[in-house]
C-alpha cells in the first residue's frame, strides 16, 4: 500500500503525462489523496506559514492536473474497451471505476438505440428491459447484430429472444 505524499502524486502524473496507457492506482488512491489535502488544510488553520500554503496549494494543483489527465484516458478507455467488447475496470480507482462503468452503460445503451432505430423495420421482434448481474462481452446475438458489451448493474433493451436466452443462464433479471 502506497501512502499518500507529493513524491508519489508527482509520480502518478510523471507516468500520465509520459505513457498512454492508465498507471495502476489503488482502489482507494483519491480517498488518501482528499485526506492528506484535508489534513494540510486542518494544519495551515492551525499554524499558518507561507511554505505550508504553497505545499497545500501546489498538492491540490497536481490532484487536479493527475485527474484531468486521467479523465482524458478514462474516457478512451472505455470507448476502446466498449468496442472491442472486453471491459475491465481493473487498476482503476473506486471513483474512476464508478465513472467508467457508466461511460460503458451510456455508450452501450447509446448504440442500443442507434440501432435499434436503424433496424426497427426490418425486425418486428419486442425488446425486453433487463438487468445484467455481471460485465458481459459484447456477443453476436440470434439476429447476427453485434450486442454489448454490459456492465454489471446496467439495464438495457435487448431482443426477446436474446433476453430468454440469457434470463435462463441467469446472467440478466427482467428490469
Amino acid at each position: 500500500m502506497t501512502e499518500a505524499s507529493f513524491e508519489a502524486l508527482r509520480k502518478v502524473q510523471l507516468q500520465e503525462k509520459h505513457e498512454s496507457q492508465l498507471a495502476e492506482l489503488e482502489e482507494d488512491f483519491f480517498e488518501k489523496y482528499r485526506s492528506l489535502i484535508e489534513l494540510q488544510r486542518e494544519r495551515l488553520r492551525k499554524d499558518f506559514s507561507l511554505e505550508a500554503a504553497t505545499s497545500f496549494e501546489n498538492l491540490r494543483r497536481l490532484l487536479a492536473e493527475v485527474t484531468r489527465k486521467r479523465e482524458q484516458k478514462l474516457f478512451l478507455k472505455a470507448l476502446r474497451d466498449f468496442h472491442a467488447g472486453e471491459v475491465s475496470g481493473e487498476g482503476l480507482a473506486r471513483e474512476e471505476r464508478e465513472l467508467y462503468n457508466s461511460l460503458v452503460r451510456l455508450l452501450s445503451e447509446y448504440e442500443a438505440r442507434a440501432m435499434q432505430q436503424s433496424s426497427a423495420s426490418a425486425a418486428k421482434e419486442v425488446d425486453k428491459r433487463v438487468r445484467f448481474s455481471s460485465d458481459v462481452p459484447a456477443f453476436v446475438g440470434a439476429s447476427g447484430a453485434k450486442i454489448g458489451p454490459f456492465a454489471a448493474g446496467q439495464v438495457a433493451p435487448l431482443p426477446a429472444t436474446d433476453a430468454k436466452l440469457l434470463l435462463e443462464q441467469g446472467v440478466v433479471s427482467e428490469a
